[in-house]
């Protein structure tokens, strides 16, 4: 299938599948439970140049572009889907330092984020503050960052947080380096339905005194966070893609070789319609994913409406087609070892993360004038 992806992009495309094969494959499970240890594994990454693919090559990055992380993603996605919403969080810092930071913000956080040295989280959710992020209560003033985030992805693991906090006169990001700082305090992993991998947690900031250097997208910090928001709905759309893809393959190699009523059950036409409407709807969530992503490249004004529709397409297509691989596994297919349960699981987590579906409808319709 023609992914309209460039020659090399192709080719990192069987490099990341077969390090997503050799690498995550065998540690999921582990990761899944927590007898892995995520910032130990998450740190290795770095170490291999995954958290750097868009950081340019000044700063230690491979100098990617974004699809050429999407396509990481996506991997990495086959095997864990939790782990493609860390990297969301991660390449969300990644992203509003590359955009928005100053020379001194680059120069002191990319080469450390790209090295896996420093892990990032978006801090921007409270709990009256979900959907309606620009209600948020945390507050600057004073010069010290008071308040209370939640759902923050990578709490337990990151060490540097960008966090959307009240300042004087308006809404503001700032970049928190919270390494060994007593300020900062970070609540036990929150146990979830599905996307176990990813550590998510409630983070306390109590007086914690901003540097200098601390303030990003001074004045912009509304057009910061819609574009933060956006990168972080196009890699849970890949993961939505990685996740669904693997469903695929899951139920298809069952069908080839599940026998019942003297055929294979790849042979019943219920059977085959359901892998027809996976595959194709798979290779369209694949697609306006791509799609997502270029735009963010070449074409930023269609990046907004681009990333609500791949967030809302890919994870209805992740979540109604893990259902699909369930029933054709039958009982096989609920069985908590079997990588088809943790897709069912993983897939409606995806359809609420980094934002709503309900929420990308509402974009959607604004992008029409309505």
């Amino acid at each position: 299938m023609n992914t309209f992806l460039s020659e090399s992009q192709e080719s990192l495309k069987e490099t990341y599948a077969a390090f997503a094969k050799e690498q995550i494959l065998p540690v999921a499970n582990k990761l899944e439970d927590h007898s892995l240890n995520l910032k130990e594994f998450i740190q290795k990454l770095g170490q291999n140049g995954y958290l750097g693919i868009t950081v340019p090559k000044e700063y230690g990055g491979t100098g990617g572009n974004f699809i050429d992380l999407i396509v990481f993603v996506e991997a990495v996605s086959q095997y864990d889907a939790g782990l493609g919403l860390s990297l969301a969080a991660h390449y969300g810092v990644v992203e509003l330092i590359n955009k928005f930071g100053s020379d001194v913000q680059k120069s002191r956080y990319l080469p450390l984020l790209a090295r896996g040295e420093c892990v990032g989280a978006l801090a921007i959710n409270e709990h009256q503050a979900g959907t309606d992020v620009m209600a948020v209560a945390a507050s600057t003033a004073g010069g010290a960052l008071s308040g209370e985030k939640t759902w923050v992805v990578n709490g337990s693991v990151a060490n540097l947080f960008a966090v959307l906090a009240r300042g004087e006169n308006a809404v503001e990001f700032r970049l928190v380096d919270a390494s060994g700082d007593k300020s900062v305090s970070v609540g036990p992993d929150k146990p979830k339905l599905g996307l176990r991998s990813a550590a998510t947690n409630d983070i306390n900031f109590d007086k914690h005194q901003l540097g200098k250097d601390s303030l990003i997208a001074d004045g912009k910090a509304e057009e910061a966070l819609q574009y933060v928001l956006n990168v972080a709905k196009v890699i849970a759309g890949a993961a939505a893609v990685g996740l669904v893809d693997a469903a695929l393959e899951h139920s298809a190699e069952h069908a080839r070789n599940r026998e019942q009523f003297g055929q294979k059950i790849s042979q019943f036409q219920g059977i085959q319609w359901k892998l027809a409407d996976m595959s194709t709807e798979c290779a369209a969530a694949r697609l306006l994913t791509y799609r997502a992503a270029w735009s963010k490249e070449l074409k930023p004004e269609e990046f907004a409406r681009d990333a609500a529709m791949t967030k809302l397409f890919a994870s209805k297509v992740a979540r109604v087609h893990s259902s699909e691989a369930v029933q054709i596994l039958g009982s096989l297919g609920i069985m908590s070892d079997n990588p088809v349960e943790r897709a069912y699981r993983d897939s409606k987590v995806l359809e609420i993360a980094e934002g709503t579906s309900e929420a990308q409808k509402l974009v959607l319709v604004k992008e029409l004038g309505i």
